[in-house]
């Protein structure tokens, strides 16, 4: 990629005509879970996992062909019809000649603003995206300035496609997954609530809304709606040249309930009279949540074009806090690109090896090499986040020195291999082992030898050539100890029955263990605390409710609903 320059010295740039450069995007995530990335026309997606997608699964190539990406587009009055983002199909016509829009894009760590003018429109467009570090929800400021020399009037509309599943539906079940889709407008967008998760792992009572809200810079709201796809293309129509968009047309009004179709976050704003040099503001916000009422406080919380400019720079400062080194080499466009690849371990504890576009590798975040190998990279800037990333991958280490070899979403969450696949890879055992000595060698932290973690257990067994039949989910992921120890409350120790002591040793007992009943009472409600190899089991009732509360919640609406 060439003609980026650099602005400052926190690796922020700008491009011009970055719409040019096949397979160019950027990412923009946060802490919360969400993750995006965004192409120069902001095409890409936004998904929390593999099975919550708030924008359809883009893989390299689609980057450069789809159509139903993010967009923002005004009407104007006279004139036509213009997309800020360039996907028009007017817009693409142009590519490659004299008549094509003058854009720019301008980046940093997590953010992203692009800047398009039109000749013929006499318009410039800015967006400004970003993820907030602690909210599910993807950020657009839009601004539009008249830079021509009579008053434009326009009529502004967000349009958002919401794709709203599992990513294993744009192949599997997509047209029956759309059936499920309830959509509702609001006063202030689109909220889409799926009834069901639905593919070929099962069916599960959905909880997640996916959803596009918005207003003006002054507070104003949309005046209507276009809530489905099929409406908002129209009869022949496409993404790149709507139907509402080209005849304006009036959508529906807040309150308005459709079931089983497509979704679009379709925001049509009244329209605005702008004097030469004026400009106009809107704030878009596109995001999953399981509580409702988190959309509503985001009008709150950003209810000016201000407000979201201090949460940008609160963003801004937060990546730029991570990436804590420099480099002084006497070439600055270097210094600033390695600033950059600073970065890049972080990006990878984010996204994995399976949420970028040129990263679709599998179904989870990494591997067991990547969780060793992030440590490395992460080490310069950030020991002590890098000692408690070692500790918790320690445990993922079974109890015959074997490892899983799938990662989940989480910091110590491990899945068995693939299939369940028996195999053991001969480079495993050697990386927790460079990447704790180094540790050990940069901090002088021998302190992190002392760290008691569980083994890992699953079906695996016998270093990768046998499965232990007897091992189910019930049983859990960490291996438990052959000998362990049972605490109960105060109250239910006083009325033990005499001979229960001797019952739960022969139960112990028969199945090749060892249980100790403590005469030490715990301080819990109900039921009891296992401890053995160092690790501490609640079973309360309220414990064992929370583990099995989204199957419970699914078997009590299967009976009142289905």
């Amino acid at each position: 990629m060439k003609g980026y320059q650099f602005e400052d010295t926190q690796g922020t740039f700008h491009l011009k005509k970055a719409e040019n450069i096949s397979y160019l995007y950027f990412p923009i995530a946060g802490e919360a879970g969400l993750k995006s990335s965004l192409t120069p026309n902001l095409g890409g997606d936004a998904k929390i996992d593999q099975n919550t997608f708030l924008l359809e699964p883009v893989s390299a190539e689609n980057l450069v062909n789809n159509r139903n990406s993010r967009n923002f587009w005004c009407n104007v009055k006279g004139i036509g019809s213009w997309s800020l983002t360039g996907n028009a199909a007017e817009a693409l016509s142009k590519k490659f000649t004299e008549m094509q829009d003058d854009s720019e894009v301008t980046a940093g760590f997590m953010w992203q603003k692009t800047t398009r003018e039109s000749k013929k429109y006499q318009l410039r467009g800015e967006i400004l995206s970003f993820i907030p570090v602690e909210k599910n929800v993807e950020v657009m400021l839009v601004t539009i300035t008249n830079t021509g020399r009579m008053a434009q009037t326009v009529t502004p509309t967000a349009a958002i496609p919401l794709y709203g599943r599992s990513a294993d539906n744009i192949r599997d079940h997509r047209h029956v997954t759309s059936l499920l889709h309830r959509i509702e407008t609001t006063d202030i967008g689109v909220l889409v609530t799926p009834t069901l998760s639905f593919d070929e792992r099962g069916h599960q009572v959905n909880h997640m809304t996916y959803y596009c809200v918005g207003w003006s810079g002054n507070g104003e709201k949309p005046v209507d709606f276009y809530p489905t796809a099929e409406d908002f293309v129209g009869e022949g129509g496409n993404f790149e040249r709507p139907y509402a968009i080209v005849k304006n047309a009036e959508g529906v009004k807040a309150g308005t309930r459709i079931e089983g179709l497509e979704a679009v976050g379709g925001l049509h704003f009244s329209e605005v009279t702008l004097e030469p040099e004026e400009e106009c503001s809107y704030l878009i916000f596109t995001g999953i949540t399981e509580d409702i009422q988190e959309i509503r406080n985001l009008s709150k919380t950003y209810t000016t074009r201000e407000m979201v400019l201090e949460e940008l720079e609160k963003t801004k400062a937060y990546w730029q806090e991570k990436v804590n080194v420099a480099y002084h080499t006497g070439d600055s466009d270097f210094n600033q690109f390695m600033h950059w690849v600073s970065f890049q371990p972080i990006l990878r504890r984010i996204y994995g090896c399976s949420f970028l576009p040129h990263h679709d590798y599998g179904k989870g975040g990494r591997g067991w090499r990547d969780l060793w190998q992030d440590c490395l990279a992460l080490l310069i800037m950030n020991p002590a986040v890098v000692r408690q990333m070692i500790v918790a991958n320690y445990g993922g280490v079974r109890i015959d020195g074997t490892n899983a070899t799938i990662i989940g979403n989480k910091q110590g969450e491990f899945i068995a291999d693939r299939n369940n696949i028996a195999r053991v890879w001969m480079d495993h055992a050697f990386w927790p082992f460079g990447t704790t000595k180094l540790y050990i060698d940069q901090t002088g932290d021998m302190d992190i030898l002392f760290e008691k973690v569980p083994y890992f257990k699953d079906l695996q067994s016998g270093r990768g050539t046998t499965h232990d039949e007897e091992w189910n989910t019930a049983y859990g992921k960490q291996q438990k100890a052959e000998s362990g120890e049972i605490y109960f409350s105060e109250a239910d120790l006083a009325r033990m029955p005499a001979d229960f002591e001797q019952k739960i040793k022969a139960a112990a007992e028969a199945k090749g263990g060892k249980l100790v009943l403590k005469k030490e009472p715990k301080a819990i409600p109900d039921g009891f605390v296992l401890v053995y190899g160092g690790v501490e089991e609640n079973c309360t009732l309220k414990a064992l409710f929370d583990v099995k509360k989204d199957q419970l919640q699914d078997k009590v609406n299967e009976i009142l609903f289905l």
